[in-house]
């Protein structure tokens, strides 16, 4: 029923959008305020958390997740450390353009109608949805206009002063608590059937307590967040809430999770889309060159983790000039991992790229010479051009090996897929890495911690969409290796492998369940130097691609023609189709070493946020001056504030 909404909300959203434009009419004629529905502004800023195509790509796919490192792109400002304000910015400006104005707007509109408390509901749910959208900005830059954000209108604060992220966490679970209850108590009309997104599907006598539960669940991740900042207020908050009679989501059905689902129908910039999902598929200028993280793959390669069949393709460009999952491989096997640097090549299904640099590093397979001088790079493919197939440019059995491993524009890359805002395995994370800490919450961390990683497993089945891609990829594992093993067979065998819940295991297998998250994911890295996300090395050179090498270079496998010919290779890879069990590691001694990562702005310091825009910076100087000064004052006290997009937060693990 909630997608059957969409294309209601899509007219509606015509007229938000048209009511945020006209703001300063409106604050000239107060009459005009009163005729405007908060029903469509509520709609416009649920809209505005889960992002359009334009700030998706860039905060998302570009920055968040390649810094996470659950992700990457052939963008490089990410995970080559830069403080491009373009990227960085995206998020930033959209937030605060639309959903914290008009979020603001609405709750002093509907105050100030409310003598009766009619509204008490709406204002709780409006202030619930300003909440989540406040703590993804301070999780991605820290200090933030806070208490004067969103006022331009309002109040004429034009020029918002900056309030610290302890401050504005501390006051979000206030908040939170606050509207947590009226949410609990309240038997007032909440904003109805085409008016909310994520629970107006729910019948409209339990919407207030779905919206109740959101909040409380939105208290864990706070709490949780603020465990390496100050410990024993956060062991505060999560212990309250979990214990809360609003209670948890603690399941991904549609009356219980929170979701932004998506159409591909209405909106400027395809606002109904998936924002990310429209970028992958090439709707917003161009390919979004979104890959999945090079540590990522491989420890899902080497722990059979069934998501890899909806997470990854090879990406084909088709003569329609769409972007789609290639299917036509003859040889398919996404487990076997490819080669790390300072290793012989070997074919494989699925290899990420390497790197954050332009160089050979980035993508390079091998160097092959074939004559004096004459060195030749084999680069992966970012995607495959299917004019090239059709016409016999190249041929299927070795494009194969050729091309990299996309995020998956079927499924969970999706121009339809879900935001999820809040799901039942972030609750059991949260709740199992509370019980391994020894706090006051019922059950025991592993228990906890299996759900969450079913949940996990199972989203990609019951929650994103599937173009058949997934599918397909497991008939020709299965054809291709004679595993006749079913989804669930393997998400059973992978559940049984987790015999531990140490409070780094869960943490691993929480940014797992990140992949299309990257701003989630990155969050959870700072508070937690999680090493395995970055392959050991979080706080000083951070740099997970780097492998075998040292300062940024790899090592490349080396083939020279009195060795190996470029014929021989393609024999290789031909008696590897042919025959699986046919080795696939070409034998080499001989190594290439290439830059891989220059180091970025940062002198190779992994960025602990992204950075203000230019254009706050101009506009609104003197406070983004103050609360630069005051961010990187704390990190002399032991923050490590090399450069300001490396200086850590406030809820940053500092050691």
């Amino acid at each position: 029923m909630k997608r059957l909404h969409l294309y209601i909300i899509g007219l509606m959203l015509v007229f938000a959008s048209s009511c945020t434009k006209d703001f300063e009419t409106i604050n000239d004629d107060p009459n005009t305020v009163n005729e405007i529905n908060p029903g469509y502004q509520f709609v416009n800023i649920q809209l505005n958390y889960a992002g359009n195509g334009y700030e998706e790509w860039r905060g998302n796919l570009i920055m968040a997740g390649p810094l996470a490192g659950v992700s990457q792109d052939a963008y490089t400002s990410g995970e080559g450390f830069s403080s491009s304000n373009g990227f960085a910015g995206a998020k930033w400006t959209e937030i605060y353009k639309d959903g914290v104005k008009n979020a603001r707007d609405m709750i002093s509109k509907m105050s100030k109608k409310n003598d009766s408390g009619d509204y008490n509901a709406k204002i709780a749910e409006t202030e619930v949805m300003l909440a989540i959208m406040f703590q993804r900005l301070t999780d991605i830059y820290g200090d933030i206009p806070y208490t004067q954000g969103g006022l331009g209108y309002e109040s004429q604060i034009l020029y918002p002063e900056y309030d610290t992220q302890e401050s504005v966490y501390k006051d979000l679970v206030k908040k939170l608590k606050e509207n947590r209850d009226i949410l609990m108590s309240t038997d007032k009309a909440t904003f109805g059937s085409s008016e909310d997104i994520i629970y107006g599907h729910v019948d409209a006598s339990l919407r207030a307590k779905a919206w109740a539960k959101l909040a409380n669940s939105m208290l864990l991740r706070i709490g949780m967040r603020a465990s390496s900042a100050d410990l024993a207020w956060a062991q505060g908050v999560v212990e309250e809430a979990a214990g809360n009679a609003a209670g948890m989501i603690d399941s991904y059905q549609n009356t219980d999770a929170a979701m932004v689902t998506h159409s591909t129908v209405g909106g400027p910039w395809g606002s109904h889309e998936n924002g990310s999902g429209s970028a992958i598929n090439g709707m917003v200028g161009g390919f979004a060159y979104a890959y999945v993280g090079d540590e990522y793959l491989h420890r899902a390669q080497q722990t059979k983790d069934p998501r890899i069949f909806y997470i990854g393709a090879q990406v084909i460009k088709t003569e329609d000039g769409s972007y789609k999952p290639w299917t036509g491989q003859s040889y398919f096997n996404p487990f076997e991992e490819a080669a790390r640097p300072g290793q012989p090549w070997k074919p494989v299904s699925f290899a990420s790229p390497r790197g954050a640099s332009e160089s050979e590093g980035f993508r390079g397979a091998f160097t092959y010479n074939d004559a004096a001088d004459a060195k030749q790079t084999a680069t992966l493919l970012y995607f495959i051009q299917e004019a090239d197939i059709n016409s016999g440019k190249v041929k299927a059995d070795s494009i194969q090996f050729m091309t990299l491993c996309g995020i998956n524009p079927g499924t969970a890359g999706s121009r339809v897929a879900p935001t999820v805002v809040f799901g039942g395995d972030e609750t059991n994370f949260i709740l199992a890495e509370a019980a391994a800490r020894g706090w006051n919450v019922s059950g025991d961390a592993l228990t906890y911690l299996k759900k969450a990683d079913k949940l996990a497993i199972d989203k990609h089945v019951s929650v994103y969409p599937t173009d058949g891609s997934a599918e397909k990829y497991m008939e020709l594992y299965a054809t291709t290796t004679g595993d006749n093993s079913t989804y669930e067979q393997m998400r059973d065998a992978y559940l049984l492998n987790i015999t531990d819940a140490s409070i780094e295991t869960i943490q691993i297998e929480r940014w797992k369940s990140l992949i299309m998250n990257g701003y989630e994911a990155f969050a959870l890295w700072n508070r937690t130097n999680l090493n395995y996300a970055t392959n050991g090395d979080a706080n000083t050179t951070g740099i997970p691609y780097s492998n075998g090498g040292s300062n940024g270079h790899i090592d490349l496998p080396h083939y020279d023609a009195g060795v190996v010919t470029l014929a021989e290779i393609q024999a290789m890879i031909n008696a590897h189709v042919a025959d699986p069990s046919v080795s696939t590691a070409f034998p080499t001694t001989a190594f290439t070493n290439v830059l891989s990562h220059n180091g970025g702005d940062t002198e190779g310091i992994r960025p602990r946020r992204m950075d203000y825009p230019n254009g706050e910076r101009t506009i609104n100087a003197d406070h983004v001056k103050s609360a630069i000064d005051r961010q990187q004052s704390a990190a002399n006290s032991g923050y490590n504030g090399k450069q300001f997009i490396t200086t850590k937060m406030w809820i940053s693990k500092k050691n």
